[in-house]
């Protein structure tokens, strides 16, 4: 066991040994890379100084003819865009006036149909209100004469009443 463990701290010593030569290649290999590329952009800077200011002047010469057709294009196109645009606000001004003339009108037929409906619920109330008196008077046995009820009283049936004035009409008879 012990000799195992003496072969295994001489493996890892032996691979420590390795990776710092590995650095050490890696650092020497870095440096030499740095230098190449110092010189290279030396010389490419030495190549280029002169050309970038030549082609430069030649791009401008070039390029002021496409420059000016460019200009007139450009001028033409925003004063399109500019009447266009004017159209636009016109259709969206008219829009948004069109947008509230319906609201403004959605809003008072709204209101009309608000109206109507709570005249209907109260007429319709009226008529519930009715109702039981209406059943009476149909189960009862009354018709009505000169503006007035006229009742075929139950004289034997009980009296209502605080004074006991009133009687209970008999029932309609079956036709």
């Amino acid at each position: 066991m012990v000799e195992a463990a003496k072969a295994i701290v001489l493996m890892i010593a032996k691979t420590d040994q390795r990776e710092m030569r590995m650095h050490e290649t890696l650092d020497r290999e870095i440096l030499s890379l740095r230098s190449e590329v110092t010189q290279v952009r030396g010389e490419v800077a030495t190549l280029v100084g002169g050309a970038s200011a030549q082609i430069a002047a030649e791009a401008k010469q070039a390029m002021a003819p496409v420059a000016a057709s460019y200009d007139c294009a450009v001028t033409a196109t925003s004063a399109q865009l500019h009447s266009a645009s004017k159209t636009v606000w016109l259709w969206f001004a008219s829009g948004a006036a069109l947008l509230l003339l319906c609201l403004a009108v959605s809003w008072m037929v709204l209101g009309f149909y608000r109206h109507e409906l709570a005249d209907a619920k109260e007429q319709l109330q009226n008529y519930k209100d009715a109702l039981p008196t209406l059943q009476a008077f149909s189960a009862s046995d009354a018709v009505v004469c000169g503006g007035r009820l006229c009742v075929n009283a139950d004289l034997n049936g009980p009296r209502f009443g605080d004074k006991r004035q009133y009687q209970q009409a008999k029932p309609r008879p079956q036709q």
